[in-house]
């Protein structure tokens, strides 16, 4: 009990930790202080009592009549007189001791029989300990149908005892009864071992489940018992992934479905560079995809983050095409209909975005007009205001002038019809445009912290050199229109901006060279030289 006990308290430390407003629950601890309730043998209670008449001494037919009373005891979980189980040894098979006094030609028989008992013990054993709240909703289902096959075998036993009582059970019967029932609780025993090896849970069960009924594909009695609990396993599993294709939502304490949920928060979408919301906040857990589900898991965990964007929304979404997923072995079933709910969710997306969020009117508008520069008015009426205070020290600037100033700037051009032109705002930066493309290049690399903790360049930067513009991109555009994208377009714009500014300088000395020619040429000598120097002196 020690191991699983350990084993249940690793589960439900790791499964609270991920779910820590709800703690998931637990069976009180008599459940599995009181071994008499799990159904299995319990080691030192066989029924032998001082009293036993030894088999041996007895005749043939009194000793098979003894022999078939033990089994049906034995064939429960039961010990007998001369049939005792042995003590589990880690997570052997359960072996039995048999009284070597009995009859050669008994003692045969019964060794063919006892692999049905030591079955029927491993899969009791395996319903006990996965119906645990720790081993999850699959476990349970799965539990649940063997404990369901397992109520039948017990009603055989039953029958069986019915006749033994009225002297019509022979041993040779009681072998030719139990033959059926052989076959199914080798098989049900099987499929324990191997999910109590692998440690099993929720999707990686239902790939055990789903390779094995395929590896039975020539025993039709086999492979039809491997669907009944595959089917029967896959329902719970099923419905989280219903709710997720189909509404966006995550419903999975225990820690079982193909898609992870981790606590992030959107609005830092706009602050990092680098951030991964939309990449990080649902991830696909690979050892929880169930085999018959790994083609299409990438369409899954898409087709629920898409809901997922439009529901934060405060809209309610629910697929119209939506029907029950149940486990076939026929894979084009779950292609058609997570395709078509993969469908309805790009569809609604992209509609939500194009239509109500105008995603082409902020790319076409406002990036475009402001960020590259389309809008030409507002540029000359920009830079014609702010001209001189972009002249100083980015330290001896004052931001609110700035902002008062583009605004203005705003209102006396054509920018003034754009409805989203109060999402633009100033930004003065820190660093140069080289150091900021390298600090961005940098990212994630073994260069990022020396690059970042390097000092400041010596030089002070201007106003023109430090200005940008920035974007406030409310969510869901910001998954589109991230701190990324807007990193590149302030590269960008922080480049032309300052040819621009270079362009103005080189009007003004053409203007101002142009009335230099109306002196006369003895002047226009110095003059020359003058513009020469104040032309080199714009440049820097």
């Amino acid at each position: 009990q020690q191991p699983l006990e350990l084993t249940r308290k690793m589960l439900r430390d790791k499964q609270n930790k991920k779910n820590s407003g709800q703690p998931i629950p637990m069976f009180p601890s008599w459940v599995y202080e009181r071994p008499a309730l799990i159904g299995d043998f319990l080691i030192g209670t066989s029924l032998s009592t001082d009293t036993t008449v030894p088999i041996g001494t007895l005749p043939l037919a009194s000793q098979e009549s003894m022999i078939v009373e033990d089994l049906l005891y034995v064939l429960i979980g039961v010990d007998g007189r001369y049939i005792t189980a042995q003590p589990l040894v880690g997570r052997q098979n359960r072996t039995f001791s048999v009284d070597p006094n009995l009859d050669l030609s008994i003692k045969e028989l019964v060794t063919r029989i006892l692999p049905v008992a030591a079955s029927y013990s491993a899969v009791t054993r395996f319903i006990e300990e996965k119906s645990s709240f720790e081993y999850g909703q699959v476990n349970h289902a799965l539990a649940a149908a063997m404990r369901t096959l397992i109520k039948e075998y017990m009603i055989l036993i039953t029958q069986l005892e019915h006749l033994q009582r009225q002297g019509l059970l022979s041993l040779q019967k009681l072998w030719f009864y139990i033959q059926p029932t052989m076959r199914t609780l080798e098989i049900l025993a099987s499929l324990a071992t191997s999910v109590d090896k692998g440690e099993c849970l929720g999707g990686s069960t239902l790939s055990l489940l789903h390779d094995k009924t395929f590896n039975y594909t020539g025993d039709s009695q086999a492979q039809e018992l491997c669907l009944y609990l595959t089917k029967a396993a896959s329902v719970p599993y099923f419905e989280i992934l219903e709710k997720w294709i189909y509404r966006g939502i995550i419903n999975d304490p225990y820690s079982e479905f193909m898609v992870e949920e981790h606590e992030l928060q959107k609005e830092k979408i706009q602050e990092d560079y680098n951030d991964k919301y939309w990449d990080q906040r649902y991830t696909v857990v690979q050892q929880q995809i169930p085999s018959f589900l790994q083609k299409m898991a990438d369409k899954i965990l898409s087709t629920g983050k898409y809901l997922n964007v439009v529901r934060e929304c405060g809209r309610d979404v629910t697929c119209p095409v939506a029907k029950e997923v149940i486990y076939t072995l026929k894979e084009r079933a779950y292609v058609e209909q997570i395709e078509k709910a993969y469908n309805y969710a790009s569809k609604v997306l992209l509609d939500f975005l194009m239509e109500e969020k105008e995603l082409v009117a902020h790319l076409s508008r406002s990036i475009k007009h402001y960020f590259l520069m389309d809008q030409g008015d507002f540029f000359v009426h920009f830079m014609d205001l702010t001209e001189e205070e972009l002249k100083k020290p980015v330290d001896d600037i004052v931001t609110t002038r700035l902002e008062a100033l583009l605004e203005l700037a705003l209102r006396m051009s054509t920018a003034n019809t754009d409805p989203f032109k109060d999402d633009l705002k100033i930004d003065l930066m820190p660093h140069d445009l080289i150091t900021q493309l390298l600090r961005v290049l940098a990212i994630e690399t073994k260069q990022e912290k020396a690059i970042i903790s390097a000092d400041p360049t010596e030089l002070t930067l201007s106003g023109l050199e430090a200005f940008s513009f920035d974007y406030i991109v409310k969510w869901p555009l910001s998954l589109i229109i991230n701190r990324k994208a807007l990193t590149r377009y302030q590269m960008l714009f922080r480049h032309m901006f300052y040819c621009k500014h270079v362009e103005r300088q080189l009007c003004n000395v053409w203007i101002s060279n142009k009335t230099a020619k109306q002196f006369s040429l003895h002047s226009a000598k110095w003059y020359g030289l003058f513009f020469l120097a104040g032309s080199a002196f714009s440049f820097l």
